[in-house]
This record gives C-alpha cells, sequence and structure tokens, in this order.
C-alpha cells in the first residue's frame, strides 16, 4: 500500500513555487497545436546520449543526506534533473583538475 503526502505552496522553496505557479498557468490557458506536436514528436524515457558519445556507463553513489539534500536543492535551483546536475558538477570539478 502506498502512502502518499500532500504539498502545500509553502513546501517549495520560491523559486520552485513561482515556477510551479507559473507552468501550472501556462497549462491552465492551454497549449498551441505546435507545442503538442513537439510534445508528442518527443521519445520518451532516458536520454541514450548525454554528451559527446552514448552514455553507457552507470555509477551508484551513496549520500548523506546533507549531501543529497544539496544535491537536490542544486539541481532544483539549476532546473536540473539530479543526474544532469551531477554530470554539470563533476565537468566543473574535472575541469579544475
Amino acid at each position: 500500500m502506498s502512502t502518499y503526502t500532500m504539498l502545500s505552496e509553502s513546501s517549495f522553496i520560491p523559486e520552485e513555487a513561482a515556477l510551479i505557479r507559473k507552468e501550472t498557468a501556462r497549462a491552465e490557458r492551454g497549449y498551441s497545436s505546435a507545442e503538442l506536436e513537439t510534445a508528442v514528436e518527443r521519445t520518451p524515457g532516458r536520454p541514450l546520449a548525454v554528451g559527446a558519445t552514448p552514455a553507457s556507463t552507470i555509477i551508484k553513489v551513496r549520500l548523506d543526506d546533507e549531501r543529497d539534500q544539496r544535491l537536490n536543492r542544486y539541481a532544483r535551483q539549476h532546473g536540473l534533473s539530479v543526474s544532469a546536475a551531477v554530470r554539470a558538477l563533476l565537468d566543473q570539478a574535472l575541469a579544475k583538475a
């Protein structure tokens, strides 16, 4: 049995709440035919390529709660998935090495 938690606007950081309000208003206005056609053309699922070559390596990392929260906050603030945030942060660190 699944348990669900109802969230309110105050559950989100201000930037995220503003984005949710903006996207909700956009959805309520309706989408144009062009937007709907583009959405239908997209391939569902994970991207096969995330850089110059196909994404074939999966790395599993254990994080403590503080790092997990910081990573998720970074991802939200930059409009990224957690995976994309990890890749971006990894690229930044490796550029300095």
